[in-house]
């Protein structure tokens, strides 16, 4: 695991308190093109915090999340405590040979070694199930996004290289579904400073950085409106 990846342990109650949950349309926009319904076991990989996992539950999958970080587990069970959930990476996942109809993962699939991950996740889902990965992103589009994306070399398009492919899984399918987030200058400080790149940063450079994300939101009003795209991406599981 990276350094960058590994940054998110000493962080993971402020991530779970800052990050953004994903809604519920990108939820359902997954389990439709997958064909999973109510009760099906579905693979919570990289689970984080749970953010993906609650969504899970408020939709009554039966879900269990697998989270290599025993401080990010910890917070996932606070949350959800009624949750399976163990400690385990996605180059080795500890469940058995099909026994997952489906498998997620949100923020978590570029972190992944995905010439282990993949046949891992092939070897744990049933034949027919499949595999959707979420990302929420920045929408440029809105004035103060851009502002910030300009501060922080964010990319004016979101890329997505290597993704899951033959002879492991097949794309069903692709979108990028809106939502919006009721904020504020300091929580979009907060959300900043969960990041790798922030987490990883020169502490000088960091509060620089932070300081100026505070100095841009806070033009925009005490309480703001937050667009957010969620891109999702459905793989059939290859026989």
């Amino acid at each position: 695991m990276s350094d960058r990846a590994r940054s998110f342990d000493g962080a993971a109650a402020e991530y779970e308190r800052h990050r953004p949950a994903y809604p519920e349309a990108a939820l359902r926009w997954a389990l439709e093109r997958l064909k999973l319904g109510a009760g099906a076991r579905v693979l919570d990989l990289g689970a984080g915090t749970g953010k993906l996992a609650r969504g899970h539950d408020a939709l009554a999958l039966d879900d269990v999340a697998v989270e290599p970080g025993a401080a990010k587990l910890q917070q996932l069970r606070a949350v959800l405590p009624q949750a399976e959930a163990l400690e385990g990476a996605a180059e080795a996942i500890p469940l058995g040979d099909a026994s997952v109809d489906g498998a997620v993962a949100g923020q978590a699939y570029h972190w992944f070694d995905a010439a282990q991950a993949l046949p891992e996740l092939h070897r744990v889902v049933r034949p027919g199930g499949g595999l959707a990965l979420f990302w929420n992103w920045w929408d440029l589009r809105d004035p103060l996004q851009a502002e910030l994306g300009e501060l922080l070399g964010i990319p004016t398009e979101r890329t997505f290289a290597e993704l899951p492919g033959a002879p492991w899984f097949r794309e069903l399918d692709r979108d990028a579904i809106e939502s919006v987030m009721e904020t504020t200058p300091e929580g979009i400080v907060a959300r900043q400073a969960t990041t790798s790149a922030m987490l990883t940063a020169d502490p000088a450079e960091r509060e620089r950085l932070l300081g100026e994300v505070r100095s841009i939101a806070s033009r925009y009003g005490d309480r703001i409106s937050l667009p957010q795209l969620t891109f999702v991406f459905a793989f059939a599981r290859l026989s």
